[in-house]
């Protein structure tokens, strides 16, 4: 694989940090004074775009409206939080499968690795217990450009790639401890792309309704009780 140029990637200015900020300070839906949960409040539009998925189909923003979203950020060489998150996105949706909820939700994730392309995100998904043919999940590529722009400045999520060496005396600090990825280990990339790893949960006319910090640690209950909310309040 041709090495590349390790480059801090923009972090999408000030709001972007501060809205990347946010993402860890969120606790979720508020309730009210009675103790009923209150509407999930409606927090920024999510992005639109057209990106590939894991079979090199194209996938638009605009196909999922009318579906209640899961959105999440893997990438397929990450030896960091990823595996985690995906095993996550697989817990989910047992969980929402048995709450009898799943047919009405779709999983997006985005990778943000421009070295890997449908076939290796295929490769991660099998890797980690994910079928790449299931329809419930769309796991999205594209123009490194194109995918900065719907996850930097759509979604305010933060990454940027560093050398592997550099990778190693940022993790501690960044509480990413470095974990095994077989696929990481065979592509031999010369880099690490360090990078936020929240959940979304968007609504079915695009509006991001509820942000967890870390996608890998959120509780599963927590994320599968607001998608119930909002598929039974039609939002």
């Amino acid at each position: 694989m041709a090495p590349r140029r390790w480059r801090l990637l923009a972090a999408g200015g000030i709001v972007g940090i501060l809205a990347g900020l946010a993402l860890f300070l969120w606790p979720g839906p508020l309730a009210t004074a009675a103790g009923a949960p209150s509407p999930l409040p409606r927090l920024f539009r999510a992005p639109s775009y057209r990106l590939v998925d894991q079979l090199d189909r194209p996938v638009a923003s605009s196909d999922l409206l009318g579906e209640v979203r899961v959105v999440v950020t893997m990438d397929p060489y990450c030896t960091t939080l990823c595996p985690l998150t995906a095993s996550k996105v697989r817990d989910l949706e047992a969980l929402l499968q048995r709450r009898g909820i799943a047919v009405s939700v779709k999983f997006v994730a985005f990778s943000i690795d421009e070295l890997a392309g449908p076939a290796q995100l295929r490769g991660f998904l099998d890797q980690e217990g994910l079928d790449p043919n299931v329809s419930w999940l769309d796991y999205l590529t594209g123009p490194a450009d194109e995918v900065r722009s719907v996850v930097r400045d759509g979604y305010h999520t933060s990454y940027y790639s560093v050398s592997n060496a550099e990778a190693d005396k940022l993790a501690p600090g960044t509480f990413q401890a470095r974990m095994r990825n077989p696929l990481a280990e065979k592509a031999n990339a010369p880099f690490t792309i360090m990078h936020q790893s929240p959940l979304f949960i968007v609504d079915r006319h695009g509006w991001v309704r509820a942000a967890f910090g870390d996608a890998s640690t959120v509780p599963s209950d927590a994320v599968a009780r607001d998608v119930a909310r909002l598929l039974r309040s039609g939002a």
